[in-house]
């Protein structure tokens, strides 16, 4: 494991992007596109580290990056009619930061670990910017109520240290601040231990003497720890375990749950929920698109408002090679896993066409684990299942979604900048971008509630193209809040899809468009 490849003096130093955070370079162009700054979007997607992008990453005030993007993404037409960008700083950064997803917390726990309950020196070493590092700060870094102070001892980025990796010097000063600085004086090059998703960035160190782990995907290092982490997350007294992707936490998910909650009480024993951090098809379909029910933190909050220990896994090439008999043996020797609860068409482990739930109950009899099988749940004459709810979505049958959720589906999101047609004519409207991988409704108009600082409003919502403005193929998510009249832009709201009202129509005029929107608010309230 990383813990014993160092000495009591070491360091385990941290790239940040990939190795800590997920990136997706796809959402981020197109919340450039969207606000306008979409020439400036091959700086993300084909990673060119010069120019605009470079000049940040060495210490470039966000200041003049906003006004050199501006500058780039206006421009004159065949008809000489020049076009400004108006893209404001927040939507610049805002967009920018569409680059980071989030942070596992798996890997989170296992930093924490790492540091706080084994006495591992830790820090991160990484070619970022401050736009990037202060979102991660106040956004990546706070689960479980704590912050990266409590995760690092320090941090070295390259727009504080105004160079960046591969450049040797950047290696070189951080040994001396190491030394001198934070007062490690007897540290030496190959007591460090760096983590980086870049071969070149790696070889950079090694030739400064550094050791390191090429970890293109961001995973090695995790499964490196896995036996270590598994044993710090579970208590000495047993569990009763359920394994599964549970997307959307619906109510088959709710039944397995409860279920689980009331045998483990029944036995004095742990409940215990292990779940993924990706769908399998991730890792192994390039062309994979998710459409997730619940974002991996709506998902981990549902599971521990329910009243369990979750466990979240990241699914790597190594745990989808790992067979269901070396997986529940790891549950029993690792988490002390007393019984297993599959639920009513649960399979999990490598491939293997012969295993049926009878070959699982035999894999425990021989490994000491009880293995039950729960019932499924029906609404109506349909069983309930994440596939047949992503379905219902899908077709905006929101309603018929719902109940099989058992709550409403909803999407939560940051306000942005719209066109301000909506204002116009009397309906303002607050835009947001569903989260990455997020499955959005049918395009159409439907009755929502929204949530913004823990009140609900009614509100009617807008997902399509706005074709009455020819909007081209952008497809945006508007919702009119109905009794509310503030500033929001930036604020974090939830929008909640009740019914399913209309199709998306084009009108003649503006006009047109206003009345109709005044007949659908009568239809919320």
């Amino acid at each position: 494991m990383i813990n014993q490849t160092l000495n009591n003096n070491g360091v385990l130093l941290f790239d940040f992007g990939t190795i800590l955070v997920g990136l997706s370079k796809e959402r981020c162009v197109r919340a450039l596109e969207q606000i306008g700054c979409g020439r400036i979007a091959y700086y993300v997607d084909e990673c060119r580290q010069e120019d605009l992008f470079h000049d940040l990453e060495i210490g470039g005030s966000v200041e003049a990056f906003c006004d050199e993007a501006r500058r780039q993404s206006s421009y004159t037409d065949e008809k000489g009619v020049y076009h400004p960008c108006k893209a404001t700083n927040d939507e610049i950064c805002w967009a920018w930061n569409q680059l980071l997803l989030d942070i596992p917390l798996e890997k989170l726990r296992l930093i924490y670990h790492l540091h706080h309950d084994l006495g591992v020196h830790t820090a991160v070493l990484s070619n970022t910017n401050q736009i990037h590092w202060q979102y991660a700060v106040k956004h990546l870094f706070t689960a479980d109520g704590l912050t990266v102070d409590d995760y690092f001892d320090e941090i070295f980025l390259s727009c504080d240290m105004q160079m960046v990796k591969p450049d040797d010097c950047i290696y070189q000063e951080m040994l001396r601040q190491l030394r001198e600085d934070y007062n490690m004086p007897a540290l030496q090059p190959n007591d460090i231990l760096f983590i980086d998703d870049s071969e070149k960035n790696c070889m950079a160190a090694e030739a400064n003497g550094i050791r390191t782990l090429h970890d293109p995907k961001g995973d090695k290092w995790i499964m490196a720890n896995v036996s270590d982490n598994l044993s710090t997350v579970t208590s000495q007294t047993g569990g009763v375990a359920c394994i599964g992707n549970f997307d959307g936490v619906h109510l088959g998910h709710q039944h397995v749950i409860s279920t689980l909650k009331h045998i483990a009480a029944e036995r004095e024993l742990r409940p215990v929920v292990i779940t993924f951090d990706r769908h399998p098809r991730a890792l192994f379909d390039p062309n994979f698109k998710p459409e997730y029910l619940s974002t991996l933190q709506e998902k981990e909050t549902m599971l521990r408002t329910a009243g369990v220990d979750v466990r979240v896994m990241p699914f790597t090439q190594q745990l989808a090679d790992t067979t269901a008999h070396d997986f529940m043996r790891r549950l029993h020797d690792e988490m002390d896993v007393k019984m297993l609860l599959l639920g009513y068409d649960n399979r999990f482990g490598k491939r293997n066409e012969y295993e049926t739930f009878d070959t699982y109950v035999a894999y425990g009899k021989e490994l000491g684990i009880e293995v039950k099988q729960a019932t499924a749940v029906d609404v109506g004459s349909n069983r309930v299942s994440s596939s047949y709810v992503r379905r219902l979505v899908r077709e905006g049958r929101v309603e018929e979604a719902s109940k099989c959720l058992g709550y409403a589906f909803s999407i939560s999101g940051t306000v942005v900048e719209g066109h301000h047609e909506g204002r116009k004519i009397g309906f303002p409207t607050a835009n947001i971008n569903a989260p990455y991988g997020k499955i959005v409704p049918a395009n159409g108009v439907y009755a929502t509630e929204t949530t913004i600082d823990g009140r609900i409003y009614p509100s009617v919502t807008n997902i399509g193209i706005r074709p009455t403005y020819h909007n081209g193929e952008h497809c945006s998510i508007e919702t009119h809040i109905v009794g509310f009249d503030g500033d929001i832009y930036g604020k974090g709201i939830t929008v909640g899809f009740c019914r399913r009202l209309r199709e998306e129509c084009q009108f003649d005029s503006p006009e047109e468009l206003r009345k109709q929107i005044e007949k659908d608010v009568k239809e919320v309230l």
